[in-house]
């Protein structure tokens, strides 16, 4: 089922021209497009026609949010749903930051100690948007709930970015899940087995 135009349109109504988006995190989803339904459709999805942005420069959460909605459109026969494409995004997301230069520096900090990347997740979340506030709590020695306000992207698209973040640490068994709580905000159940 492809996206809901009415769920972006509230989106996008809701951000400033404040709320912005690394280009890393563009060429991320750009690539993703790019690999599963080809160049034209990554380009095609680009408000600015170019399938790429400029990595360390800001760019608004709008435009991200418009390609976001039109690739998941776009991928959403191969994927079997858009979830799956919002996942993609995430998942690659998460995976070029954390190789980025500031994303190395994120790593060597928490190390793999994957209770330390979850407690700083909003830490590494700051590194690349502008917008949105994030917090851990801890349920148990390997269970934690993230809660996020005001944030523009489906919990498909963060199951995606926290699963990935996850697996640099090198565990086993990760398993996130995440719902809506309100507009744009959400709650993400984070646990490994080890």
């Amino acid at each position: 089922m492809p996206c809901d135009p009415a769920d972006l349109r509230r989106r996008i109504a809701a951000a400033s021209t404040r709320d912005t988006v690394r280009g890393l995190i563009f060429n991320a989803m750009f690539d993703v497009i790019r690999e599963r339904a080809g160049e034209a459709a990554a380009r095609g999805c680009d408000p600015r026609h170019e399938g790429h942005r400029t990595d360390f420069f800001g760019y608004p959460v709008v435009e991200y949010l418009q390609i976001a909605w039109c690739g998941a459109d776009a991928l959403e026969r191969a994927e079997h749903g858009v979830d799956r494409a919002f996942w993609l995004f995430g998942h690659r997301a998460a995976r070029s930051e954390l190789a980025s230069l500031i994303g190395r520096a994120f790593t060597s900090f928490v190390g793999r100690d994957p209770r330390r990347m979850m407690s700083n997740a909003a830490h590494g979340y700051r590194a690349t948007v502008s917008y949105g506030q994030r917090r851990t709590e801890w349920l148990g020695d390997r269970h934690a709930r993230l809660v996020f306000r005001r944030d523009f992207l489906v919990p498909p698209f963060h199951c995606g970015v926290l699963t990935a973040a996850l697996e640099t640490t090198g565990v086993h068994g990760v398993e996130v899940k995440g719902r809506e709580t309100g507009f744009l905000e959400s709650e993400y159940e984070v646990s490994w087995a080890g």
